[in-house]
C-alpha cells in the first residue's frame, strides 16, 4: 500500500486559485492543487483506482469550491483537518444516497480542554440549513450523504466535514490564530465584537511594527481613533501624554485583568532646592513592560463601556492582555534587532565668529538704547561704545567649540527577545526573556532593561483551573541631565541648556587643565556633565494569580489578586571637579521610591443560551490599595571626589544638607455588575454598574455609584438587508454612562514640616505646620457621557470601520479655592471648579484593496474633540473678551503685524513705540491698544488627529508605511526663548540660535525679529500673549516604514523573517520651531532610527 503526501505553500482554502485540466486523473489534480495551497493530501493509492477523470476550467475561484468540483460524482470523499486533506473511499455510491435526507447528529468539543462547546454554528454548505450546538455541545441537522458541514465559532478555527454516513460526528475545534481579532476584552471577560454595544477599539500587536521600542505606547500613536498620544520627551523610556477623547488625565491601565490605580513611573528626581539641572526622569510607566509580551490592547472609550471600572475610568480604560501558552508542540520564537539612531535636525547655534559678530552688533544697539541715543532717543551725550570683541579678534576667529555637538552622538539599540509557548490539555505555559539596551544620542544617557515573564494555565480538574501571570523587570539608566530647571537661574541650567548658552569662543579646558568658564561664570561647563553621576535602578514585579472554578456548566467563579510593586533608587553626585558655581564643593543626593498596587477581586460569571435568547451576567467585588513611600537625602561639601555618593557622611556643609521622607496610602472597596442580553443575535442590551468607596473622601461622601447602559441593533441581520451583496455588516450602537474621578485628591487635614524652628533649652527643634485643610464636603467628580456609533462592513467585510459621535459632561470639578489671609494655609479643595462639556466625532476605515499575489490593505482613522465650559466656577472672574462657554483650550491675545523697521512703519496709535518693536493691531480702530483689542488667536487642541497605514505584500515581501498627524493646532514656537536680544547683548552673553541674525538693529534695518528696545505697549496687553511667536500648526509624521522578507518554511524552522525599519523618517509641517510634538524650550533631541532585525520561529 502506497501513501502519498504532497505539501506546498499558501495561506488558506479561502484563497483563490486557477486550474485548467481536461480528462486528468484525480491524483494528477491533487499534485496541481498542491502547487497553490497550504494543504497536504493523504490517501491510499488503491482508493483512487475507480475514480473518474477530471475536467475543470476555473480562474481565480475559492480553493474549497474548486476542490468540491473535483470530487463531484467521485467514489471518494474528503475530510479537512488542520492543514491536511484526508481522502477516503465512500461506503456507498453517491447516486444511491443523493436524494435521501438523513438526520445527522454530533458533538463539538474544544481541542484545548476537551469540554463541550455550546452555540457553535453548524451550517450545511450550498443550502440555507443551519443549526447550533446546545449547552452540551450537541447538534442535529438534516443533510444528504456527501454534503459538507461547516463548524464555526468565534475565536476558533472553522472546520469543514464531508458527511460519509449517518454515524454520530465528533468535532474538536482549535483556537484560531486570529482569535483575539474577533473578540474584545471588555473588563472581567470578553465579548464577541459583533455583540459589543459600547465604544471599544481593539488593537492587535500583530498589526504594529515589530521593531525595537521601549514601550508599547510608542507604537500606538495614530493607531486608533480617539486614542491620543503625544511624545513629551524623546529620551530613552521617555514619557508620553496619553488621553482618550481629550480626557484631562491618563487613562486607567488594566493588565491581565488587574487594574493599576496608580501607574505613574516611580523614578525619584533630584530635589530642585539647590540645583536644578538634574530635573528628574520623564519616564513612561509602561517602559518596564516588554512590548513583545503583549497580545492585544483594548480601549474602552465611553462611560457605558468603562462604567464597570467606576471612579477610575473617568479618562477611559486601556486593557492590556499578555500572551498565553497554546496547546500543541513547543514553539520557540526569537526576535533580535540592532538599531542605529542619529539625531534629527536639531537647534542650530552660532559658531565662534558668528557669535562675536552678532554680540557686537546687538550689544551696540543696546548701548544706544540704554543711553537714549538715536535712533532710540535724542540724547546729546556722546558716550563711547566699547565692544566685547575687536574686529581683529572676529576676523581671526574660527568655528570655535561646538558644545551641542559635544553632547550629541549617534546612538544604538540592541534588543534580543526569546519566548517559548507550549501546552497540553491540562497545562499551558508562555515564558519570555528580553534584553533591551539603548545607548542614546546624548552622552551619559543610556537605558538598559531586563524583563522576564511566565504565564501559566493549569487545569486542576474537570472544573477547576489555576492561572498565574508573573513578570519581572529591571531598568538601569544613566539619566541625561535634560530636565526642566524649574525656573531657576543660569546656575541651574541643565546639560542641554548649558550647551546652548556656553559661548563657542572658549575651549573645553582652560590653561590650568580645569573646565573652562563661559562669559557668564555661573553656567556649568557642558563637558562637566559627563562626570556627573546620575543613575537610576528600577525593579518591578507583577504577579496576577487567578483561580477559576466552573460551578455549573453555565456558571463559573473567579478569584483574582494582583501585586504590582515598583522600587526605584536614584544615585546622584555632582563632583567638585565640575566647578559648579552654586555648589563648588560637590553635592550628593540619594533617593528611593516604592510604589505598590495591591488588589483582590472575586466575581461570578453566568452565561446561558435558551432558544433565541442569550444572557451573560458578571457580578463581584474588590479591594484595592495603592501605597507610595519615598526617602531622600542631600549632602553638600566633599573634600574629595574619590568616594562619590557612596559615603555621604563625610559631607561638611550641614546648612545645605537635608533629608526627607513621605508615605501615603489610598484604599478603595468596590462592587460591580454587568448584564449582557441578546435576542436572535440582532438586538443587544448591556448594563454596567460599579459602587466605589474611597479613602480620599470623608465618611459622608465616601461612596459613589456609577452606572452605564448601551443598546445595539444588528441591522444587517434584518430581512431587508441580510441578502445585500454590498452591506455585509451594519450595527447601530447607543450608550449612556457615568463614571467618577478621585485621582490625586485628598480631603484630609494634613500636617508637615514648618518653615521655622523653636529653641527649647539648648536644642533647636523644627516646627510642624498645617499644610492642607480638610473638607468633609468634598465629593466625586462625575463624568456623564453619551455615545452613538455605527459599525459597518461592506463587500463581504473587505471594507470595515466605524463612525462615532460622543458628548461628555464633567461636573463637580475639584479645585483649590483661596482662604482668608489669616489662615495658616492659603487654599483648600472644593467641588466648585465648574462644569465642562466635551464633544467629538471619530471615523475609522480598514480596507482590503487588493487580494491575490499582491495584497494591499489600508487603515485610516481621524477624530476631533472639543472641550468647553458649561458652568464657570464662582471664583472665576472673566475679562470682557472671555465668554462663559469658552473652550478650555482657547488662546486669547493681541494680533501683530510684524515689527516697526522704520519711522514710516510706526502706527499712529503707537506713537511711543521704538524701532524694532513689535507692531500690534488696533482691532477696533479707536486709536489705542487695550483690552478691547484682545482677540481669539487659536486653540491648543488640534482640530483633527489622524493616522494612516498601508501594508503591501507580494510573494515573500511585505511593506508597511504608517503616518500620523495633527491639523490646526495652535502652538508656541520653541525657538522664541532664544530670540530675545538681551541674551547675547550682555557682557555676560550667552550663545543663541543662528536666527538671531534676523534681529532688527540699526545695522540690520530689514531684520524681522524684535530689537533691543522694550515695547512700551506690551504692558497694556491683559493676556501678556500675542501671536508673534505662535501659529496654527499642521504636521504629518512618517512614523514607520518597514520592509520585510519571509523565507520559505524549512525543516526545523517554521519561519524566518528579516526586516528593515525606518522610524521618524520625515515630518511634513509648517511649524517654525524644532519639532511640533516636542514643545519644550529644551527638548531631548528627536531621532531617526534605522533598525535591522530578524524573527525566527521554531
Amino acid at each position: 500500500m502506497l501513501v502519498c503526501i504532497f505539501q506546498v505553500n499558501a495561506n488558506t482554502y479561502a484563497q483563490n486559485i486557477s486550474l485548467n485540466v481536461k480528462n486528468a486523473s484525480l491524483e494528477a489534480v491533487f499534485q496541481l492543487l498542491t502547487n497553490q495551497s497550504d494543504y497536504e493530501f493523504i490517501y491510499n493509492s488503491e482508493s483512487l483506482q475507480n475514480t473518474k477523470p477530471v475536467s475543470v476550467l476555473v480562474k481565480n475561484e475559492p480553493f474549497l469550491d474548486v476542490l468540491k468540483r473535483c470530487f463531484t460524482n467521485q467514489p471518494v470523499s474528503f475530510l479537512i483537518k488542520d492543514n491536511t486533506i484526508v481522502v477516503t473511499k465512500m461506503d456507498a455510491p453517491l447516486t444511491t444516497t443523493k436524494a435521501i435526507q438523513n438526520v445527522i447528529t454530533g458533538t463539538v468539543l474544544s481541542a484545548d480542554d476537551g469540554l463541550p462547546m455550546p452555540s457553535v454554528s453548524v451550517k450545511l454548505l450550498n443550502s440555507t440549513k443551519a443549526a447550533a450546538t446546545d449547552n452540551q455541545g450537541k447538534f442535529t441537522i438534516e443533510a444528504i450523504i456527501g454534503q459538507t458541514l461547516r463548524f464555526s465559532y468565534l475565536g476558533f478555527e472553522s472546520q469543514d466535514y464531508v458527511i460519509r454516513n449517518t454515524a454520530p460526528i465528533k468535532i474538536s475545534m482549535k483556537t484560531a490564530e486570529n482569535a483575539l481579532s474577533e473578540v474584545a476584552v471588555v473588563g472581567y471577560g470578553t465579548q464577541r465584537k459583533r455583540d459589543v454595544t459600547g465604544s471599544v477599539v481593539s488593537i492587535s500587536t500583530k498589526d504594529l511594527p515589530q521593531v525595537a521600542n521601549v514601550s508599547i505606547n510608542n507604537l500606538l500613536q495614530g493607531r486608533a481613533a480617539g486614542l491620543n498620544l503625544n511624545q513629551r520627551s524623546a529620551q530613552p523610556g521617555g514619557g508620553l501624554s496619553v488621553n482618550i477623547r481629550g480626557g484631562s488625565a491618563a487613562p486607567l491601565y488594566v493588565i491581565d485583568g488587574v487594574p493599576l490605580f496608580n501607574n505613574r513611573a516611580p523614578e525619584p528626581s533630584i530635589d530642585q532646592k539647590d540645583i536644578g539641572f538634574a530635573g528628574g526622569v520623564d519616564r513612561d510607566p509602561l517602559s518596564s513592560i516588554n512590548p513583545s509580551d503583549i497580545e492585544s490592547i483594548d480601549v474602552l472609550k465611553d462611560a457605558s463601556a468603562a462604567a464597570i471600572y467606576g471612579s477610575a475610568a473617568a479618562n477611559g480604560v486601556v486593557l492590556i492582555t499578555t500572551k498565553k501558552g497554546k496547546n500543541g508542540k513547543i514553539q520557540t520564537d526569537y526576535r533580535g534587532s540592532y538599531t542605529v539612531q542619529s539625531p534629527k535636525d536639531y537647534f542650530q547655534f552660532l559658531n565662534a565668529r558668528d557669535f562675536m559678530e552678532q554680540q557686537v552688533r546687538i550689544a551696540k544697539d543696546k548701548f544706544l538704547y540704554d543711553n537714549n541715543l538715536a535712533p532710540y532717543g535724542n540724547s546729546t551725550a556722546s558716550p563711547v561704545f566699547s565692544p566685547l570683541f575687536s574686529q581683529d579678534q572676529i576676523a581671526s576667529a574660527g568655528a570655535g567649540t561646538d558644545w551641542l555637538g559635544l553632547l550629541i552622538r549617534n546612538g544604538n539599540i540592541n534588543e534580543h527577545n526569546v519566548s517559548i509557548s507550549s501546552g497540553s490539555e491540562k497545562t499551558k505555559m508562555y515564558t519570555s526573556l528580553n534584553y533591551y539596551n539603548n545607548k542614546a544620542i546624548i552622552e551619559n544617557s543610556d537605558f538598559k532593561r531586563y524583563t522576564g515573564r511566565m504565564n501559566l494555565e493549569q487545569q486542576l480538574g474537570a472544573r477547576v483551573k489555576f492561572l498565574v501571570n508573573t513578570t519581572f523587570s529591571q531598568i538601569n539608566s544613566n539619566n541625561a541631565t535634560t530636565g526642566s530647571n524649574d525656573g531657576g537661574g543660569v546656575e541651574k541650567y541643565n546639560g542641554l541648556q548649558a550647551a546652548y548658552a556656553y559661548v563657542p569662543t572658549v575651549g573645553i579646558y582652560d590653561e590650568a587643565g580645569n573646565y573652562s568658564t563661559s562669559l557668564n561664570r555661573l553656567i556649568t561647563n557642558p563637558a562637566a556633565f559627563f562626570i556627573i553621576t546620575n543613575t537610576t535602578k528600577t525593579n518591578r514585579i507583577f504577579i496576577a494569580p487567578n483561580l477559576e472554578v466552573k460551578v455549573l456548566d453555565n456558571l463559573k467563579f473567579n478569584l483574582v489578586s494582583g501585586i504590582d510593586r515598583q522600587s526605584s533608587r536614584l544615585s546622584y553626585y555632582l563632583p567638585r571637579k565640575a566647578r559648579n558655581a552654586q555648589l563648588p564643593e560637590g553635592m550628593a543626593q540619594l533617593s528611593t521610591n516604592v510604589l505598590g498596587n495591591y488588589s483582590g477581586e472575586g466575581y461570578a460569571t453566568f452565561d446561558k443560551i435558551f432558544g433565541k435568547h442569550s444572557l451573560s451576567i458578571v457580578g463581584g467585588g474588590g479591594y484595592y490599595k495603592t501605597h507610595s513611600e519615598n526617602f531622600g537625602l542631600q549632602a553638600v561639601g566633599f573634600f574629595t571626589d574619590a568616594l562619590g555618593p557612596d559615603n555621604v557622611g563625610i559631607a561638611s556643609n550641614k546648612e545645605k544638607s537635608f533629608q526627607n521622607s513621605s508615605k501615603s496610602e489610598v484604599v478603595k472597596i468596590s462592587q460591580f455588575l454587568r448584564i449582557n442580553y441578546a435576542f436572535n443575535s440582532k438586538y443587544m442590551l448591556s448594563f454596567n454598574a460599579r459602587r466605589d468607596g474611597s479613602s480620599n473622601f470623608a465618611a459622608n461622601n465616601k461612596w459613589g455609584i456609577f452606572p452605564g447602559v448601551s443598546l445595539g441593533w444588528q441591522i444587517s441581520q434584518e430581512s431587508f438587508l441580510s441578502s445585500s451583496k454590498v452591506v455585509s455588516n451594519l450595527k447601530f450602537r447607543v450608550g449612556y454612562g457615568a463614571v467618577g474621578n478621585d485621582a490625586n485628591l485628598n480631603a484630609l487635614t494634613l500636617y508637615g514640616l514648618g518653615g521655622g524652628s523653636f529653641l527649647i533649652g539648648n536644642t533647636l527643634y523644627p516646627s510642624v505646620a498645617l499644610t492642607q485643610l480638610g473638607n468633609d464636603n468634598l465629593t466625586w467628580e462625575t463624568d456623564k457621557s453619551i455615545n452613538i456609533g455605527l459599525d459597518y462592513g461592506l463587500l463581504n467585510d473587505r471594507v470595515t470601520g466605524a463612525i462615532e459621535v460622543f458628548r461628555r459632561d464633567a461636573t463637580d470639578f475639584i479645585r483649590y479655592v483661596p482662604l482668608p489671609f489669616n489662615n495658616s494655609v492659603s487654599r483648600y479643595q472644593t467641588n466648585l471648579g465648574g462644569d465642562t462639556r466635551s464633544e467629538g466625532i471619530e471615523f475609522s476605515v480598514n480596507s482590503k484593496n487588493t487580494t491575490g499575489k499582491l495584497r494591499w490593505e489600508t487603515l485610516f482613522n481621524i477624530s476631533q474633540y472639543r472641550n468647553r465650559w458649561l458652568k464657570r466656577s464662582p471664583y472665576d472672574v472673566l475679562n470682557i473678551y472671555q465668554k462663559k462657554d469658552d473652550r478650555l483650550d482657547v488662546v486669547y491675545g493681541w494680533q501683530t503685524d510684524g515689527i516697526i523697521q522704520n519711522a514710516e512703519g510706526r502706527p499712529s496709535y503707537m506713537p511711543d513705540a521704538r524701532l524694532g518693536n513689535v507692531r500690534y493691531i488696533d482691532q477696533n480702530s479707536d486709536g489705542k491698544l487695550d483690552v478691547k483689542d484682545v482677540v481669539k488667536l487659536g486653540y491648543r487642541d488640534p482640530k483633527w488627529i489622524l493616522g494612516l497605514g498601508n501594508t503591501l505584500s507580494f510573494k515573500n515581501f511585505d511593506l508597511n508605511v504608517f503616518v500620523y498627524g495633527r491639523i490646526k493646532q495652535y502652538m508656541s514656537n520653541n525657538y522664541a526663548g532664544f530670540y530675545g536680544p538681551d541674551r547675547i547683548a550682555r557682557q555676560d552673553a550667552q550663545n543663541t540660535l543662528i536666527g538671531i541674525k534676523n534681529v532688527w538693529t540699526t545695522g540690520n534695518p530689514t531684520g524681522f525679529l524684535p530689537g533691543v528696545a522694550a515695547n512700551p505697549y506690551a504692558g497694556a496687553n491683559p493676556t501678556s500673549t500675542s501671536d508673534f511667536y505662535q501659529q496654527n500648526v499642521n504636521y504629518l509624521r512618517i512614523r514607520n516604514v518597514t520592509l520585510g522578507y519571509t523565507f520559505q518554511r524549512m525543516k526545523i524552522v517554521r519561519s524566518v523573517r528579516m526586516f528593515l525599519d525606518l522610524q521618524n523618517l520625515a515630518t511634513i509641517t509648517n511649524y517654525n520651531g524644532y519639532d511640533p510634538e516636542l514643545s519644550e524650550d529644551n527638548p531631548y533631541p528627536q531621532t531617526l532610527s534605522t533598525t535591522f532585525g530578524i524573527n525566527v520561529n521554531f
